[in-house]
């Protein structure tokens, strides 16, 4: 070997050698075989393989998007390490071909967009690629490359420090992009202004400009889209602000709420299980940042007297419920009131979601100051309505529901104590007789102090058996 030719010099004319080998045996049904192939030598040489995916970008042109592609799976792994200088160089490369208009193709510009996307994995290359992205979306006119431009927005990292970074691009989005009718293009804007409007949200001199466009979110629900992408975005607002407090302005709160209820309980079109979900979980976003306002929201609705609207509030209190937040806990009492407000209601569907809440209500680890004891007789209550109608078959599931939930009583829930002793005696002595639950309890306490000291098994009741 040549003593004045170092090995690091050897290695790098090895790679350049290989992979200028594989480019040239690439056509489409190798590429994916070879994209793999040239990855696989990046992950121990990537400043080399990707000096050569460069230097081919511009000397080939009938193979860019190819290369591109390549340079896509390279980029895929960690570039932690790949110095600053390549990182602009593939930066300025690219953005140089997306904005030649003659001699690049679309797919040339797309594919070089899908490139900076993946560039964009830490705080210094964002910064980097958003810089030169930013100086070029005036000339960005073609739908297709809008699309490519806003999964570059999407931020992959959630630095506060980069709020900055993204004003100027949202502000340019929604001053000029909103008004588009592409579908493809503006699923893409939806996509894209869910992530930016959390992040910017975070600074206050932002959140009165934020605000402004949720309007235009919640019209997408009206319009011909995906509406998942629509409420995943209001989401990923919501959270932000039932995080770290962030107020919602009076009217915007009323018609989020609104626009939430309607797709829940809407007929006009079926809601995947995903979307759903998603939508719940915007309610109990709301319920973190400002949960007086969503209760007394939930039981206007349960005011208006219709099936689908009383169930769909019904259901998402008892969300509220489940989530079991610290900012809802002191409003149990809120929402007992609101619920024990269709105690009145004969609809049997909202009936069994009244059921449904005190089941999950009467589960939770702690029943004090909510008015427990209310729930728990209207099942008793709901039991003996349905006895006298057992012809029909709702109502049959409903006293199955009713005995479900009496025999699911867990007694060890903080407060349970309070609420079931003594009071539900009331329902085991016959009511000529309530006189006598005095001395009965005090029988009563006897028999099980002397139950226990005989043997465990004398001890164990036959909840089965006759007469029972």
């Amino acid at each position: 070997m040549n003593n004045l030719v170092s090995e690091q010099e050897v290695t790098e004319r090895g790679v350049y050698n290989e992979v200028v080998s594989l480019l040239a045996h690439m056509d489409d049904q190798d590429k994916d075989r070879i994209a793999l192939r040239i990855a696989s030598i990046a992950k121990t040489n990537l400043a080399s393989v990707v000096r050569v995916l460069l230097e081919k970008l511009q000397q080939d042109k009938q193979k860019r998007v190819a290369i591109y592609y390549i340079l896509e799976e390279v980029l895929q792994q960690d570039t932690g390490g790949l110095e600053i200088r390549l990182v602009k160089n593939i930066v300025s490369l690219a953005s140089d071909q997306m904005r030649e208009t003659q001699e690049a193709t679309n797919e040339v510009k797309v594919a070089a967009s899908n490139t900076l996307v993946t560039l964009h994995v830490s705080v210094s290359l964002v910064r980097v690629t958003l810089n030169t992205m930013f100086s070029m979306l005036e000339f960005v006119k073609d739908g297709r490359l809008r699309q490519a431009f806003c999964g570059v927005f999407i931020p992959k990292v959630g630095q506060l420090r980069l709020c900055n970074h993204f004003l100027p691009v949202y502000t340019h989005v929604t001053s000029n992009w909103l008004t588009c009718e592409e579908p493809e293009l503006k699923q893409a804007i939806i996509k894209a202004l869910g992530p930016m409007m959390s992040l910017l949200l975070h600074k206050e001199e932002y959140q009165d400009q934020i605000f402004e466009h949720l309007s235009w979110l919640l019209e997408q629900y009206n319009e011909n889209t995906d509406v998942f992408h629509v409420t995943k975005s209001l989401s990923q607002l919501l959270e932000v602000s039932g995080e770290y407090k962030i107020p919602l302005p009076d009217g915007k709160f009323q018609a989020i709420c609104s626009a939430l209820h309607n797709q829940i309980c809407s007929q006009a079109r079926p809601l995947s299980m995903e979307n759903h979900t998603e939508l719940v979980h915007c309610v109990v976003q709301l319920a973190r940042s400002s949960p007086e306002d969503l209760i007394a929201f939930l039981h206007s609705q349960l005011k208006i007297k219709n099936e689908a609207v009383c169930v769909t509030s019904l259901k998402l209190l008892r969300a509220i419920v489940d989530a079991d937040l610290p900012e809802t806990r002191p409003k149990k009492c809120l929402i007992v009131k609101a619920v024990k407000s269709t105690f009145s209601d004969q609809n049997a569907t909202v009936r069994k979601a009244v059921l449904h809440f005190i089941q999950r209500l009467l589960s939770l680890q702690s029943v004090e100051n909510c008015a427990a004891w209310d729930m728990v007789a209207h099942v008793f209550t709901e039991f003996s309505v349905s006895t006298s109608k057992l012809a029909i078959p709702e109502e049959n599931t409903i006293q199955t529901l009713c005995t479900d939930i009496l025999q699911c009583l867990d007694t060890s829930v903080t407060g349970m104590t309070q609420v079931l002793w003594p009071r539900l005696l009331e329902y085991v002595v016959p009511v000529q007789y309530t006189g006598t639950l005095k001395p009965l309890c005090r029988c009563l306490r006897e028999l099980a102090e002397k139950k226990q000291q005989e043997e465990e098994e004398a001890a164990c009741l036959d909840y089965g058996g006759p007469g029972l």
